[in-house]
């Protein structure tokens, strides 16, 4: 009996064509698609598997919404996953990390591994890495044992980089590959064969299979609005609209964990967006600090206030994910602010 492998198309450049110099989803049920490819056809006999496909939705990644993303989600909670050996999400590279990080949040505990895989081109261009991404995620799946939500990305020097989906940050767009956060991969691919990363920082697989749901979600939807916020110079809070419709705020920072606050009446200083935040009582949620690391005296003048959360050692794309889940599952602010700040759901914590 054959093995079967659940691909969730979404689109993204892994489903272009390029027409008239435009890359476009118009082609793709017409046209050649990753089933097609040789080293697929190979691969999918060797390891005696069958494709079973659902497509929730289809589109450019960078036009993602939460909308869409419930579309996604409601697909993969009416999944009986006992029936699979893992999942392959194809997906675009503009907004891959966000929607890893939220699918590591809700579906890193069922028992088989969730690859999700882009190209950086469209297939048959000479340059793309999409057909080796997804041959790649087929070595994966069937030679590691394992549960949980992984990126696995050909990078820019032509090695298979595999990602923690809790882990990852955005592409970095000029050597065109993912990196995870703190530079820590979970592993390699080489020869077809995993290669795990034994930095202190990461997880076996051991650990890996212990993952266990701490608080169910099925079904949930995210309808919140979360604002994400990055630091640059020149940046003036007071021209920001903040109002009721707005459920929470994440902050970035700068290399070194700090942010603007000089005196309070600047209007760049994170004390005057606390200060409109206050207003409404909505909250404020800053990463990326270490909790191990010496404060700057710059931390140490932010404002005194209960609607600041400062969520230690994870990436601004996870927290994001997180605060927005968050705002969903939990009514109560303490429930909400504890899973927020202090869970670690699926190792997004890198301490």
């Amino acid at each position: 009996m054959k093995k079967k492998i659940l691909v969730v198309e979404t689109g993204g450049t892994f489903a272009t064509s390029s027409v008239n110099s435009v890359r476009t989803l118009e082609n793709y049920d017409s046209g050649k698609t990753i089933y097609d490819y040789e080293i697929v056809k190979e691969k999918s006999l060797y390891y005696n598997i069958e494709f079973e496909k659902i497509r929730p939705i289809f589109t450019l990644s960078e036009n993602m919404t939460f909308e869409l993303l419930n579309k996604l989600l409601k697909a993969l909670y009416e999944i009986d996953y006992s029936k699979y050996i893992g999942v392959i999400i194809s997906h675009g590279t503009d907004t891959l990390a966000y929607t890893a990080n939220i699918l590591s949040m809700l579906f890193s505990h069922k028992g088989i591994p969730f690859i999700m895989v882009s190209s950086n081109h469209p297939l048959n261009h000479p340059l793309a890495n999409g057909v080796d991404n997804f041959a790649a995620a087929l070595d994966f799946i069937n030679c590691v044992k394992i549960q949980g939500v992984f990126v696995i990305y050909k990078d820019h020097e032509g090695v298979f980089e595999i990602h923690l989906g809790s882990r990852i940050k955005q592409m970095n767009q000029i050597i065109d590959s993912y990196e995870s956060f703190k530079n820590v991969n979970f592993g390699k691919l080489m020869e077809g064969k995993f290669v795990h990363n034994n930095d202190e920082k990461n997880p076996t697989i051991d650990d890996i299979n212990t993952v266990v749901d701490p608080k169910s979600a099925k079904g949930i939807e995210l309808t919140k609005t979360v604002m994400i916020i990055y630091p640059y110079v020149g940046l003036r809070f007071d021209l920001f609209n903040i109002n009721e419709a707005l459920s929470a705020v994440v902050y970035g920072v700068y290399h070194s964990g700090t942010f603007c606050a000089p005196e309070f009446d600047s209007h760049n200083s994170i004390n005057r967006l606390v200060e409109k935040l206050k207003k409404y009582d909505i909250p404020l949620y800053i990463s990326e600090i270490s909790s191990g690391s010496d404060k700057y005296a710059s931390t140490e003048s932010l404002k005194n206030d209960d609607i600041i959360n400062i969520a230690y050692d994870t990436s601004i794309e996870n927290l994001y994910s997180k605060v927005a889940i968050a705002f969903d599952l939990f009514e109560d602010a303490g429930l909400r602010n504890d899973y927020i700040k202090n869970s670690n759901i699926f190792f997004e914590k890198v301490v």
